[in-house]
């Protein structure tokens, strides 16, 4: 994959991919975290990532990452 159908990719699902994360978490900033995350995990594996399934691998890694976050942030209410 090229930089430029990394970028497209981008430019494709970003919007759909930042209001399913925030209509799930209901925070601007911790969306807009979790979506860089998932981008960055993705340029990390973009070439081992079939082209026919961009869209399933970046919904999942976000939804992933979200669970991710909200249980890091139950675990340290807990430990407070």
């Amino acid at each position: 994959m090229t930089i430029a159908e990394y970028n497209d990719t981008v430019d494709k699902y970003s919007d759909n991919l930042y209001r399913f994360v925030l209509k799930n978490i209901k925070d601007i900033d911790k969306a807009k975290d979790i979506l860089q995350d998932t981008y960055l995990k993705f340029w990390e594996k973009k070439d081992n990532v079939n082209q026919a399934k961009i869209k399933t691998y970046l919904f999942t890694t976000a939804y992933h990452t979200l669970i991710d976050v909200v249980r890091r942030e139950k675990k340290d209410l807990l430990t407070m």
